[in-house]
C-alpha cells in the first residue's frame, strides 16, 4: 500500500512527512480503502493487472523457448545459456508490458493525488489510462521506473526458467517437440 504524506516544508530533494502515517497495519489499510470507495476501491487497478498477466507470461515463455531453439545442440544443457535466454525473455517481456503496470499504479494512487490537488483526469480503464498518461505526462512516463524493475525481474526470470528446465531434465520430462500424438486419436 502506498501512503502519500503532505509536506509543509520546502523540499531540498528529501521529503519529510509532516504527519504520522495514516495506516497502522493491514487492517487499517483495508478499512481506509473500503471507507474511501467501497468494495470497488479494494480492486482499483485489477483491470490492467489482469490484462498484463497473460501477455507478460506468454511473451516470456515464447521468447525463452524461441531463443533456446536457436542454441546449438552442444550447448542445450548449459546453465549459462539457459540463464541468458531467461534474462532476455524477462527483459523483453517486462519492457513490452510495463506500461500496463504504470497504469495500474496510477489507478491505485489517484485518489490520494486528487486529495493533494494535483488534479488531472481520473483514470477509469486500462486503454483510457494509457491514453491519458501519454497525453498528460508524455509517452516516456509509461516506462518510468523500468530500469529499476529490470534489477528485480531479469534475474528472477532467468533463475526461474533455469530452474524450470533443470527440473524438467531431472524429472525426465521430454521436450515438447519429441512428444508425438497418439495414433488413432483425432
Amino acid at each position: 500500500c502506498l501512503q502519500v504524506n503532505n509536506t509543509d516544508q520546502p523540499s531540498n530533494g528529501l521529503k519529510r512527512p509532516s504527519a504520522p502515517p495514516s495506516y497502522g497495519g493491514i487492517k487499517d489499510v483495508f478499512r481506509g480503502v473500503y471507507s474511501e470507495g467501497g468494495v470497488r476501491a479494494l480492486y482499483r487497478g485489477v483491470g490492467p493487472t489482469l490484462m498484463g498477466i497473460l501477455p507478460y507470461a506468454g511473451l516470456k515463455f515464447y521468447i525463452y523457448e524461441g531463443l533456446k531453439a536457436h542454441v546449438p545442440e552442444d550447448y542445450k544443457n548449459s546453465v549459462t545459456l539457459k540463464l541468458s535466454c531467461g534474462a532476455a525473455a524477462g527483459l523483453f517481456g517486462q519492457t513490452l508490458t510495463y506500461p500496463l503496470d504504470v497504469v495500474r499504479r496510477q489507478m491505485q494512487v489517484q485518489s490520494h493525488l486528487q486529495h493533494d490537488q494535483s488534479g488531472g483526469p481520473r483514470i477509469t480503464g486500462t486503454f483510457q489510462g494509457l491514453k491519458i498518461i501519454k497525453q498528460t505526462q508524455g509517452w516516456r512516463q509509461l516506462f518510468a521506473g523500468l530500469s529499476l524493475n529490470y534489477i528485480k525481474v531479469v534475474p528472477s526470470v532467468a533463475i526461474g526458467f533455469t530452474a524450470y528446465d533443470t527440473m524438467k531434465h531431472l524429472l525426465k520430462i521430454p521436450p515438447r517437440e519429441s512428444i508425438k500424438p497418439e495414433q488413432g486419436s483425432a
